[in-house]
C-alpha cells in the first residue's frame, strides 16, 4: 500500500528489501546451525562469534530491526511533511497495511499451541502491547510481533511528534535523544535490564525512529547528491559491519552490559545516514536489479512476519539437509535455497 501523499521512491523498497533478507538469513544462520550442533530448540546459550566480519555482522543481524524502525520514521516523515498529518486516517491507514496478517497469526498461533491461550494475554498481544510481559507466546507464529507492537506505539505518538519537530528539527531530535538516553540509564539504575529495555522497548527504540524522521527532513532540506549518497551510504554500511563485528566480539546480544543503552542511538544514527545516502543514490536506478529490489521490498512485511514460520516448519520436518557438515555453511544454504524460496 502506497501513500498518495508521497511519490514514490523505489529506493526506500530497496531498504525494505535488504532489512527482510538480513532478518530471514539472521534467523537462518542461529536457526539452523544451533539445531545442527546442538540436536534441540534454538537458545541463545552458545551464541556464534565467527572470526569473519561479515559473518560475525550476520551473527548479529538482529539489526535489521533498527534498520526497519528508522526507515519507518522516514516514510511516514516524508509523507508528512508533503502533505501533514490527519491522525484517525494516519492510524487507519496503518492498521490496514499492519494488522491483518498480524491478527492472522496471532489466531495461528492459538490453534498451534491452545495451552497457552489466556483471554488477557490475546487481548494485550492484539491491543499493541505484545512487547509487554504477559502477552500471547506462541513460537513460531507470534515470535516477531512484539516488534510490530513497538512500531504501533509509535504510531500513536507520531502525529505530536512532527508537530514537536517542526519547532526545529535537528535541535529537537537532539534534545528528545538525550531525554532518551537518560531515561534509559534511570531504568537501569532503577534494575532494569539494558538489553531488554533497549532492544524490545519504545524507550529503547524511539532514538531510531526519530533519527529517521530527522534523515527525512534532511533529505527534503537538500537531499544529497547521488555521488554524494553513495559514498555516504558506502561508509555507513562499513560502520555497520564493523560496529557488529566489534558487538559481537564483546559477547553479542545475549550480554547485559549497562553500555547498551547506547546502541539504539549508535544504530539508529548509522541507519539514517546509510538510508539518507541510498535513497539519493539509488531512487533513480531504472534497471531490472532496482525492479527485483523493490518486488521484495513491496512484500517485506509479509516475508518478515512469515520467515520465522518458514524456518521453524522446516526444522520440524526433517526437511534440512547436510550439505557439507559445516554447520555456518550448511545453515547458510539452507537459508538460501529452502527457506528463503
Amino acid at each position: 500500500m502506497r501513500s498518495p501523499n508521497l511519490r514514490y521512491l523505489p529506493a526506500v523498497d530497496h531498504v525494505r528489501a535488504y532489512a527482510a533478507l538480513l532478518i530471514v538469513f539472521y534467523h537462518g544462520l542461529h536457526v539452523f546451525s544451533y539445531e545442527a550442533r546442538f540436536g534441540k530448540t534454538f537458545g541463545i546459550d552458545h551464541w556464534l562469534q565467527p572470526a569473519n566480519p561479515l559473518l560475525a555482522a550476520l551473527a548479529e543481524g538482529h539489526t535489521a530491526v533498527a534498520l526497519f524502525m528508522v526507515l519507518s520514521g522516514f516514510i511516514l516523515t516524508l509523507a508528512a511533511l508533503d502533505g501533514g498529518v490527519r491522525w484517525l486516517g494516519f492510524i487507519r491507514n496503518r492498521l490496514l497495511r499492519t494488522y491483518p496478517l498480524f491478527v492472522l497469526l496471532t489466531f495461528a498461533g492459538i490453534a498451534a499451541a491452545p495451552q497457552n491461550f489466556s483471554f488477557g494475554a490475546v487481548v494485550q498481544q492484539l491491543v499493541g502491547l505484545g512487547n509487554e510481559p504477559g502477552t500471547f507466546v506462541s513460537p513460531p507464529f507470534t515470535s516477531l510481533l512484539w516488534t510490530i507492537a513497538v512500531e504501533w506505539q509509535f504510531y500513536l505518538i507520531f502525529p505530536l511528534l512532527v508537530a514537536v519537530l517542526s519547532q526545529g528539527w535537528t535541535r529537537q531530535v537532539a534534545g528528545f535523544i538525550a531525554i532518551l538516553l537518560l531515561l534509559r540509564l534511570a531504568i537501569v539504575i532503577a534494575g532494569g535490564n539494558a538489553r531488554e529495555v533497549s532492544y524490545m522497548q519504545i524507550v529503547g527504540r524511539l532514538d531510531q525512529f526519530l533519527l529517521g524522521m530527522w534523515a527525512a527532513w534532511r533529505w527534503r532540506q537538500r537531499p544529497p547528491t547521488p555521488r554524494a549518497g553513495g559514498v555516504l551510504a558506502a561508509l555507513a554500511l562499513l560502520a555497520a559491519i564493523l560496529g557488529l563485528w566489534g558487538f559481537n566480539l564483546q559477547g553479542g546480544w545475549p550480554t547485559e552490559p549497562g553500555w547498551k543503552i547506547l546502541v539504539p542511538t549508535v544504530e539508529g544514527a548509522v541507519w539514517a545516514a546509510f538510508v539518507l545516502g541510498y535513497v539519493a543514490w539509488a531512487n533513480d536506478a531504472g534497471r531490472a536489479w532496482s525492479r527485483a529490489l523493490a518486488r521484495i521490498g513491496e512484500i517485506s512485511y509479509s516475508i518478515y512476519l512469515l520467515h520465522f514460520v518458514v524456518i521453524w516448519s522446516l526444522l520440524r520436518s526433517g526437511l534440512v539437509p547436510v550439505w557439507s557438515g559445516r554447520f555456518v555453511v550448511d545453515a547458510l544454504l539452507n537459508t538460501l535455497l529452502l527457506a528463503l524460496p
